[in-house]
């Protein structure tokens, strides 16, 4: 088990990695990285893989909602930069170890209050001189576009491995979900303490450790309101493709030379 945090070992790592271990897990290694800086995704990516020869689940949990306006290192939305530029890096980079995974998933955690459409491109990424967004996102609209964004990469990496020959690639399934309405820190922070504790929430769970979630259609939203049609249209889906791509200096072509 390979748990990400933005705070130090010392700060956390250690007690984390303890304490899971006396829940069973048989290892359990920390490793630290701030994913509003694409560089140190890029550096994440390399310690995983010096860690493990596999990857049976990955849980794009991160996520963050800045009630005021903030970007990323490279100048990004900072929200937008988290919440789907860092998960877009890291599952390429990590590909070639859940293709050798048992019944590999990839769960990215979406949101019910993800929104209906996205804004315009240069809303949430920096332009091409390197300037940063235009305008003012508010707290919410950020966090809203990036839970959209969630699942629309999830649905369009569902189509990418899918149309894979090689079946360690087809194989691989990509689900999204609403985590449910849970008292986190970033959620008393957006919205006030109106969710239910942190320790029973388990839709996450569902989907990468039970048979409910080996069962569901790879693609698929689960558990709280409804995905937006966006996340389903292909001229959109592959513009939002694009765009991430150049933006993260990532590209899904030729998955097959990654194995």
């Amino acid at each position: 088990l390979i748990v990400h945090g933005r705070r130090s070992y010392n700060d956390i790592g250690s007690s984390l990695t303890t304490d899971l271990m006396s829940l069973g897990a048989p290892f359990a290694h920390y490793v630290q990285a701030d994913l509003s800086d694409l560089n140190q995704v890029e550096d994440l990516s390399t310690q995983i893989h010096s860690m493990v020869d596999k990857v049976d689940v990955l849980i794009n949990n991160a996520g963050v909602f800045d009630p005021s306006p903030h970007v990323s290192v490279q100048n990004h939305d900072m929200t937008w930069a988290v919440n789907v530029m860092a998960p877009f890096l890291l599952t390429r980079r990590l590909l070639p170890l859940l293709a050798k995974g048992d019944e590999p998933r990839i769960i990215t955690t979406s949101s019910i209050s993800q929104s209906y459409q996205l804004p315009s491109f240069d809303k949430l990424y920096a332009s091409e001189d390197g300037s940063t967004p235009v305008g003012f996102n508010s707290g919410h609209s950020s966090y809203s576009w990036s839970k959209l964004g969630d699942a629309m990469f999830t649905s369009k990496l569902a189509s990418i491995l899918s149309s894979q020959s090689n079946k360690r690639l087809s194989t691989i399934k990509c689900l999204t979900m609403d985590p449910g309405t849970v008292n986190t820190k970033m959620l008393i922070a957006g919205w006030g303490a109106c969710g239910i504790p942190v320790k029973k929430a388990n839709n996450t769970y569902k989907l990468a450790a039970t048979e409910y979630g080996s069962q569901q259609i790879s693609g698929s939203y689960h558990f709280g309101g409804s995905v937006s049609p966006d996340a389903k249209n292909p001229e959109i889906l592959n513009e939002f493709w694009k765009v991430l791509e150049k933006s993260t200096g990532c590209s899904y072509d030729n998955l097959d030379k990654c194995l």
